[in-house]
């Protein structure tokens, strides 16, 4: 099946219920590689075992979310998911497992993935080129070594538990401003900012044009002039 699909990520849910946990600790996986859901589930765990990249199961119900997740910290905290308004349900018609989220076409044909120890899970081909990144999908979560682009946008949690999108934003927007607002729900629109970073300039050259959080903890808008 991996060779029919070279451009894309694919991520299935299967039906099984293995005995024990299963954790791939290098951070590789190559194509065809599988993530099971479950009672105990598989996982794939960066090379320091700080993040982990799996099934996440949801308040105790049937219902599995793809995740990353802090592994080292008793409360796991995920910093980034997919699909997160309609989370996979335990029962699936196909035997065999069915498709319920995929990455989006890539510019090559993927080798292998990998869950490095930042927290961002990548796909690269045979020389090490990144095709697809979960840093470039933002959820509710910005880590360290993380950047925003114009146009990026982090969204609240519906709640703790609830991975549907909630009422608070933190966008980059075209003018260079990083602002924070507010949504109507459901509808998505926007209402005005109450804060914004005042990076906007007449001079394109210095507007915003990237948030960047660094190693160091410093979260902070780049112009696009490097200041």
């Amino acid at each position: 099946m991996a060779s029919d699909l070279p451009c894309i990520l694919y991520f299935f849910f299967f039906l099984l219920f293995p005995s024990s946990l299963v954790a791939q600790r290098n951070g590789n996986a190559t194509v065809g590689d599988s993530l099971i859901a479950g009672d105990e589930a598989t996982l794939w765990l960066s090379p320091a075992e700080d993040f982990a990249f799996g099934f996440r199961q949801l308040d105790k119900k049937d219902l599995y979310l793809l995740a990353i997740w802090y592994n080292k910290i008793p409360d796991k905290t995920i910093v980034w998911y997919a699909n997160g308004d309609r989370p996979a349900p335990k029962m699936l018609n196909n035997p065999q497992g069915g498709e319920i989220w995929k990455s989006g076409p890539s510019n090559g044909e993927a080798a292998y993935g990998f869950m490095n120890d930042t927290g961002n899970f990548l796909v690269a081909n045979a020389n090490g080129e990144k095709l697809w990144q979960s840093f470039e999908l933002l959820t509710d979560t910005l880590l360290p070594t993380q950047i925003m682009e114009k146009g990026g946008i982090l969204s609240s949690r519906l709640s703790e538990t609830n991975f549907s999108q909630g009422r608070f934003q933190f966008r980059l927007i075209q003018d260079g401003n990083a602002v924070l607002n507010t949504i109507n729900l459901p509808t998505g629109f926007p209402y005005e900012a109450y804060f914004w970073s005042n990076t906007v300039d007449s001079n394109s050259s210095n507007a915003g044009y990237q948030v960047v959080f660094n190693e160091s903890g410093y979260l902070y808008v780049l112009r696009a002039s490097n200041k």
